[in-house]
């Protein structure tokens, strides 16, 4: 439900200010609405660092805070794959034709997926250093800084992850009166959510770069097929393992567009 009322606030956010102008605004705006294919890369620098100290606090006992101990941890895994999945959106934007620049234009998209992290086992990694505040020689053996790195299996749970991103495009076209090729780039802000076993939520800023041939069916309305690549890095995504990666994805969208 939360992510339903986020992601309607997002669409109308987008879309309304565009609509609210566009009377008074001279040139070719267009809205447009597509549906496609997400397939996500797997998480890649993947760091787990609140599971390492907990993993860490369980490695050495003896470790007390209230005494000034130190502990230092970190936990890396290898790749964590995520499911492909349907994507959803909508685009609102303007050309600067009776500006000159019929090439030229600007956009806003929001658009959501669900990159769920697949059941799995990856190779999890940890490094830790615990040095005792007051070093004990008393004891055999003595309790001294010690490091530890030791290296295992992890076993991941199914958790369902939605991702919903607003990005701001610049694009360039090809104005033909049929076809018309485009090119994009631009950033926006990605909000991921996870439920399950991983089960946390944070927006980040990401990269949003597209591709695409839009044909004119009549003057006013187009259907375009569209390619899609994602960027973006989150950390300590939830409060438990404190999932950390890079995601990236591709995404193949059609959709219909209407010119005015």
């Amino acid at each position: 439900m939360r992510d339903r009322l986020i992601w309607c606030g997002i669409v109308t956010a987008v879309t309304l200010p565009l609509l609210l102008i566009a009377p008074s605004s001279h040139g070719e705006w267009y809205v447009g609405l597509y549906g496609g294919y997400s397939n996500p890369t797997k998480l890649r620098d993947v760091q787990m660092p609140m599971l390492g100290q907990q993993e860490a606090q369980a490695s050495f006992p003896a470790y007390n805070p209230l005494v000034g101990d130190q502990l230092t941890s970190s936990l890396s895994t290898s790749d964590v794959a995520l499911k492909s999945s349907g994507i959803f959106g909508g685009k609102a934007g303007y050309y600067f034709k009776d500006e000159g620049f019929s090439w030229l234009g600007v956009e806003v998209e929001a658009f959501t997926t669900t990159p769920t992290i697949k059941q799995q086992t990856v190779t999890s990694t940890l490094d830790a250093t615990f040095v005792p505040k007051n070093i004990n020689t008393t004891i055999v053996p003595p309790i001294v800084p010690t490091s530890i790195q030791q290296s295992g299996p992890l076993q991941l749970e199914e958790s369902r992850m939605r991702m919903i991103t607003v990005a701001f495009n610049v694009v360039a076209r090809y104005p033909g009166e049929i076809f018309q090729p485009y090119v994009g780039a631009g950033v926006g802000a990605f909000y991921f959510s996870s439920s399950g076993q991983i089960d946390g939520h944070q927006v980040v800023p990401g990269v949003n770069l597209l591709g695409g041939l839009r044909l004119l069916i009549t003057e006013e309305f187009g259907f375009f097929l569209e390619g899609k690549y994602n960027r973006a890095t989150f950390t300590n995504l939830d409060p438990n393992f404190g999932l950390s990666g890079e995601y990236s994805a591709f995404h193949g969208v059609a959709g219909l567009s209407y010119h005015f």
